[in-house]
């Protein structure tokens, strides 16, 4: 009797330990604030993704570069953005900005990622299909216009890509 009395405090213990360590927040640091974002994710082996951070030529895209501080910078981008009308911020902080492109056809999603560096001066991005092999060059494209309008400063409404 005495014996079993003590196994079964022993598995309640455990139970608890358990399911404290289940569910501890472990993903959420000291002061519970945004988590900094240093690199964009890697492209996947499809083609349909480009990034400043790419390894691989085909996928490598020149980043944007800034003069002025990054909070300048990063309103000026965010301006820019604002013009197309598929998109939505899913996700910012200051120094970065996650934007989610939906197309009017089959309503696939595209996410975009802006990271400001403010040493470097340099925007970096990251545009990539959720789903698919081929995006038949969307995403260069429109990373191509991001880029012309961000050095031209020219901001037109429904830009086409």
């Amino acid at each position: 009797m005495f014996f079993k009395k003590k196994v079964h405090k022993c598995i309640r213990q455990l139970l608890i330990i358990s399911l404290l360590i289940i569910h501890y927040p472990w993903n959420v640091n000291s002061n519970n604030t945004f988590t900094e974002i240093t690199q964009l994710k890697k492209c996947p082996s499809s083609p349909n993704c480009v990034c400043t951070q790419a390894t691989r030529k085909r996928k490598r895209m020149k980043p944007l570069s800034f003069t002025n501080s990054v909070t300048a910078a990063y309103v000026k981008l965010k301006n820019q953005m604002s013009i197309y009308p598929n998109a939505t911020i899913v996700s910012e902080n200051g120094t970065y900005i996650h934007y989610e492109f939906k197309t009017k056809v089959g309503k696939f999603v595209d996410d975009v990622e802006f990271l400001f560096d403010e040493k470097t001066k340099q925007i970096h991005f990251r545009s990539a299909s959720r789903k698919g092999w081929s995006d038949m060059g969307t995403n260069k494209r429109r990373m191509k216009k991001v880029r012309k309008n961000w050095e031209n400063a020219n901001v037109t409404k429904n830009p086409k890509f």
